[in-house]
């Protein structure tokens, strides 16, 4: 006998994501919302997304085609209105969760309220090629929370969840796994991120310029500095 449905609402966010969407939707179909947000995609993201949900929405109220995202948190406070359940999950459409987080999450629903946290750190574990780098630690980000223990996400680039007052993140036990992407793809996201810093700074002091580009080059030098690691990394496991 099938299972009951997961009570949480799953936001995915598209654009022209259709060689990696089924994987992606094909790991939380057992939820009972799945909202996607597209871009106006031109490829077949619709069509594969049709196939798990009809709540499929877009992401601005232009019609130009092939949208890149402006303001992450916008976009996703979007989706958090839409959602009709309590808790609530997003991923990004190259992503994936493994049957044991999805099981994780279940049991953590179904608790609801008798839960001692509210708000989640969903593990992180990339994966090249097809396969799990089981020698990189994962990195974790609060994915997964009941919705009226935040308020709502945060920062144009690199969105985030905070909790409000009062209530402390826990850390789920089971990961998503994290394709990387290659040197080409991840320039073209970092370039797109650069420029949405710079409109962001242009009317800012030069102080306060300096302070902030700091942070941000630190961050993207975490960043490459982990995807190097990883491609140097020799994993014992295979394709999750």
């Amino acid at each position: 006998m099938a299972q009951e449905k997961i009570q949480c609402t799953v936001q995915v966010l598209t654009l022209n994501s259709g060689k990696t969407l089924e994987k992606c939707l094909e790991s939380v179909k057992d939820f009972a919302e799945i909202i996607i947000l597209d871009g106006n995609s031109t490829d077949n993201t619709l069509e594969i997304a049709k196939q798990y949900t009809h709540k499929i929405y877009p992401q601005t109220d232009s019609k130009e085609k092939n949208i890149r995202i402006e303001d992450f948190s916008a976009v996703r406070n979007r989706g958090l209105k839409l959602a009709t359940l309590d808790w609530f999950l997003f991923i990004d459409s190259d992503e994936y969760l493994s049957k044991e987080s999805v099981e994780e999450i279940r049991h953590i629903v179904k608790q609801d309220k008798d839960n001692t946290y509210f708000v989640y750190n969903l593990p992180r574990k990339y994966v090249l090629n097809g396969i799990v780098l089981e020698q990189m630690k994962p990195t974790y980000q609060p994915r997964f929370f009941y919705i009226s223990a935040t308020d709502g996400f945060k920062k144009r680039v690199h969105e985030r969840i905070y909790p409000k007052q009062g209530y402390e993140i826990g850390t789920l036990k089971n990961p998503e796994f994290v394709p990387l992407e290659d040197i080409k793809e991840l320039q073209k996201k970092w370039n797109h991120y650069l420029d949405i810093e710079q409109d962001k700074m242009k009317d800012i002091t030069w102080p306060v310029f300096f302070v902030k580009m700091r942070a941000n080059i630190i961050k993207f030098l975490k960043y490459f500095v982990k995807m190097m690691l990883n491609l140097l990394a020799h994993p014992k496991s295979g394709i999750p």
